[in-house]
């Protein structure tokens, strides 16, 4: 009989937890003066992997201006600008550390079609959890910077970002990410 291999999913979230705080620590010490305002863990609609993303006022400062020089700065625009992992300067920063954990929820990710739903669920409350975890062991270091969990090109990103973001944050920060978009 050929059984599948459960996920253990307190052992992905440990690990996932440790690969936030890795990542997170070697950005700060490299950031040479920059001001994070927003980190969050992503992953795409297949569920085989997670990645650190994290962006500065600088960096989000140079990317407005720079999308300036050929689109007009609307609203709507500049919001996605500061909050879309997408256009940030630490795009899947530190993949290193996730490298053991994005493997094993890559094989875990190909099981049955039946299995998938489960699988995903759970995933994004790790990465709920392990952004929750990285807030209490840093939390000096993260005062004033927005957490949160996304799914890249997702129709489903918006219900997990706010999931996530009201988890996370103060309730004036969850408030603002939440009204990012008007």
């Amino acid at each position: 009989m050929n059984k599948e291999k459960q996920m253990d999913w307190n052992a992905r979230g440990r690990e996932l937890a440790d690969a936030a705080s890795k990542a997170f620590d070697e950005l700060n010490s490299a950031l040479a003066g920059e001001k994070l305002y927003a980190i969050c863990l992503q992953t795409a609609d297949d569920g085989m992997s997670v990645g650190f993303c994290a962006n500065t006022e600088e960096g989000y400062a140079e990317k407005r201006a720079s999308e300036a020089e050929f689109e007009e700065m609307t609203s709507g625009y500049e919001a996605y600008l500061r909050w879309a992992p997408a256009e940030w300067r630490y795009e899947m920063f530190g993949d290193a550390h996730f490298m053991d954990v994005n493997r094993d929820l890559s094989a875990a990710a190909l099981n049955p079609k039946e299995t998938f739903d489960v699988h995903f669920e759970r995933l994004i409350e790790v990465m709920i959890e392990a952004l929750a975890k990285l807030r209490a062991e840093r939390g000096a270091a993260l005062g004033g910077i927005t957490l949160f969990v996304t799914i890249s090109d997702s129709e489903d990103a918006e219900a997990v970002e706010r999931r996530s973001a009201m988890r996370l944050n103060t309730p004036e920060q969850a408030s603002a990410f939440l009204e990012r978009f008007g």
